[in-house]
Parts: C-alpha cells; structure tokens; sequence
C-alpha cells in the first residue's frame, strides 16, 4: 500500500511538473514575443521542481531527493547564480561597447566639425582670392586700353608731323651715327 501511494503521488508531482513547465514555456514565448526581443530565457527546472512539490519539508527535505536536499540547494544557488553572472558580465561589456561606441562616435563628430569648418575657410579664402584676381584682371585690361589709346596716339602724332620737325640735337648725332658706315665717312 505505501509503495502504490508513493507511485501515485509520485505520478501527481510528474504531472503536475509537466504542467507548470509548459506555463512557464507558454509565458516565455508569450513575453519574448511581445517584447519583440529574440532571447527568450531558459527555463529553470530547478525552480519548477521545487515549487511543485511545495518546497522543502520540516525536516528541511525537498520531497522526492531526501538527503540529497542539500545538494539541490547548492545546486539551485550556483545555478541562479551562475546563470546570472553571464547576464550581469554581457551587460557590462554591453554598456563598455557603447560608452566606447558613443566616444567615438563624438570624436568622428569632433573630427567632422573642424573638417567642415577647414572647408569654409578655404572656400573664403578661395572667394577672395578669386574677387582680387578678377579686379586685377580688370585693372590690367584697363591698363592694356590706356596704352593701346597712348600707342594709337603716338603712332597718329608721328603720322600727322611727319620728318619735317627738325631733330633734336641729341636725335640728330644718333640719325648720323647710325647711318654712317665704317669707311663711309
């Protein structure tokens, strides 16, 4: 008789324990998908065994594992805590990456600034220079008409007098040196 009422209350735990491993699965896949999240967190069966048969006894006991208890609740702890320490250590090397992400990122926004304000500088210079050039340019164009104007009249001037103006003294000698040979004279 006690071996018959130790199977069936065994068969109860079993399937009590099916029982609420798949709520726990139903409300993981329930919260991973309203979350949008694609981690979905493991299921700790530990935790479900032990909220199934109702926590440990009296004596300090956890029904189905007797002297083993104490084993499960080192296991349980290092488990809970094991599972969480790579949580905890991914979230620190997370928060490392984007404080190291966001460092970079306002030195590239730094690096950009003063690039774009380099380009402005020379666009003005450029500017500038490029307007200094140009009224240089139209000063030598002027510049250019006023000598063609004084060459024109120049050219008109010797045309209208002609050879007829006497020399100067000075012009005179340069005439007869220059057309006098050697052995002319």
């Amino acid at each position: 008789m006690c071996f018959l009422l130790e199977n069936s209350l065994c068969y109860y735990f079993q399937e009590k324990y099916k029982q609420r491993r798949e709520e726990v699965q139903q409300q993981h896949m329930h919260e991973g998908s309203s979350s949008q999240n694609s981690h979905v967190p493991s299921i700790d069966d530990n935790e479900i065994y032990f909220s199934v048969v109702g926590g440990e006894s009296k004596k300090g006991n956890v029904y189905g594992l007797g002297t083993l208890s104490k084993k499960f609740y080192s296991s349980a702890d290092a488990h809970s805590s094991t599972s969480q320490a790579p949580i905890v250590h991914q979230i620190e090397e997370m928060r490392e990456t984007i404080q190291k992400l966001n460092a970079e990122l306002m030195a590239k926004n730094a690096k950009e600034k003063t690039l774009e304000e380099k380009v402005e500088h020379l666009l003005k210079n450029h500017a500038e220079q490029s307007e200094r050039m140009h009224e240089q340019n139209e000063c030598v164009c002027q510049q250019d008409e006023q000598m063609k104007l004084i060459l024109q009249h120049i050219h008109l001037k010797n045309v209208v007098s002609g050879p007829s103006d006497p020399p100067t003294i000075g012009e005179d000698r340069v005439d007869h040196i220059s057309d006098s040979r050697p052995g002319d004279h």
